[in-house]
């Protein structure tokens, strides 16, 4: 066995795909804005996937929040207003707990003001100026809160090309080595923002993370096309790291959400300073099913790429058929039975073509990106890369610390337990 060889408990059985996937996409394909609306008119938001649900509790909002704005929305030209108003409401908190000193108060609202603002620009009218202020006002309370929340995090600037990439950094707090790195790169829709939230497994593994926004995406967005051409950003993650005495430079992974995973394999097929890739829930072949692509999804993904061209240009950019079968480093993959985003089998068909080097996780009842299980992947995760890495487990006494818990701060439950590693990696 090769040192950098992991051997895992895996189970023998072939994942098993929902036997309803392909009717669920036939069906999905045909959901128009109208639909939703007479939808939403009889169950209010309240009545979407629980996936949805899953997604804003990982951001830590309020159950109460998530209730009460969703129970607003009765049309999709409601969600805007409904989350505006949401966040609104929680500067005004705000403001009202520093007025009484309680500086942790006020930090716990500004980051769910930051959160409220970001799930709002998420369905909206096509004016850029609109998700210009809602982005802008989201990073601007979310920065605010940090040194409260997260002391040990920071914001740090990429080099790529003639641009900068924003991103943050977070690290154990107590470490005796350099710090391998795992750069979290978001999905369409996510951003630094949301992912930083992500970082608790990876810190208590002895990990560093930087959660970055990749080109096109998040505040990387203003002015940058939406395009997974840009693999290139590894020679500015390298030196970046190389820049910081705490971190090591040769040891760094790349862990991307949905389209994140693309660019995430891409770079490091291409760049053999790359160590490790972990895809969720990420496309492979898309011009295999892109004419069935929910037409508001769709909408949504040419509205981010800024540009005049088809949906199938750009979801063919995002391919990894010409590219997945290049890798040389050590790949984990998720994949969810219950993706009605991106064809479950997606994930099937990258771990066949990385080959040997791939390892699939497979959660039968997830949903896109496994945001309803995201404590357990980014745990597991967080073991496989500390394992490859031989990084030390942290007490939690010695890892990062953030925000007390508060109502917000509690994930839904998956329906099944995933086939996943073992607890003992070697």
């Amino acid at each position: 066995m090769s040192d950098n060889e992991i051997v895992l408990e895996k189970p023998v059985e072939s994942p098993v795909v929902w036997k309803r996937a392909d009717r669920a996409w036939r069906l999905s394909a045909r959901v128009t804005p109208r639909h939703i609306d007479w939808y939403l008119r009889l169950r209010t938001g309240r009545g979407l996937p629980r996936s949805f649900r899953s997604r804003f509790l990982a951001m830590r909002l309020p159950k109460e929040t998530i209730d009460l704005a969703l129970g607003e929305i009765r049309r999709l030209d409601d969600w805007l207003p409904a989350w505006n108003r949401a966040a609104q409401q929680f500067l005004a908190e705000a403001r009202r707990e520093d007025g009484l000193g309680h500086w942790q108060q006020a930090a716990v609202a500004r980051r769910n003001a930051a959160m409220a603002y970001h799930v709002a620009h998420l369905i909206t009218d096509d004016d850029p100026r609109t998700v210009r202020a809602l982005r802008a006002n989201g990073i601007q309370a979310f920065n605010q809160s940090l040194p409260r929340l997260m002391p040990n995090t920071r914001r740090v600037a990429i080099p790529w090309r003639t641009k900068l990439l924003p991103g943050y950094l977070t690290k154990p707090q107590i470490h005796h080595d350099s710090l391998p790195l795992v750069v979290i790169l978001n999905g369409a829709t996510t951003s630094k923002e949301e992912t930083i939230l992500w970082a608790d497994q990876f810190i208590d593994r002895g990990l560093a993370v930087l959660a970055l926004d990749w080109p096109g995406t998040g505040e990387a967005s203003s002015g940058e096309p939406f395009t997974s051409q840009c693999d290139d950003m590894t020679d500015g993650i390298i030196a970046f790291a190389e820049t910081d005495a705490e971190l090591d430079p040769a040891r760094v992974a790349l862990l991307g959400i949905s389209l994140g995973g693309v660019v995430a394999v891409r770079a490091a097929a291409r760049d053999r300073r790359i160590d490790a890739v972990v895809t969720v829930t990420a496309p492979f072949d898309t011009e295999r099913w892109v004419g069935a692509v929910n037409p508001i999804v769709g909408h949504q993904l040419l509205s981010f790429a800024g540009a005049n061209e088809s949906i199938d240009d750009l979801v063919a950019e995002f391919s990894l058929a010409d590219v997945a079968h290049r890798l040389r480093c050590p790949a984990l993959v998720f994949g969810a039975g219950h993706d009605l985003v991106v064809p479950p089998d997606e994930s099937l068909h990258l771990s066949a073509a990385i080959g040997e080097l791939a390892t699939l996780i497979w959660y039968p009842q997830g949903n896109h990106a496994l945001y309803e299980d995201l404590d357990d992947w980014t745990a597991v995760a967080a073991q496989w890369l500390s394992a490859l890495f031989r990084a030390p487990h942290l007490s939690v006494a010695e890892s990062t610390q953030v925000d007390e818990p508060n109502s917000g701060d509690q994930f839904l439950p998956g329906d099944a337990s995933p086939h996943r590693l073992s607890d003992d990696l070697i």
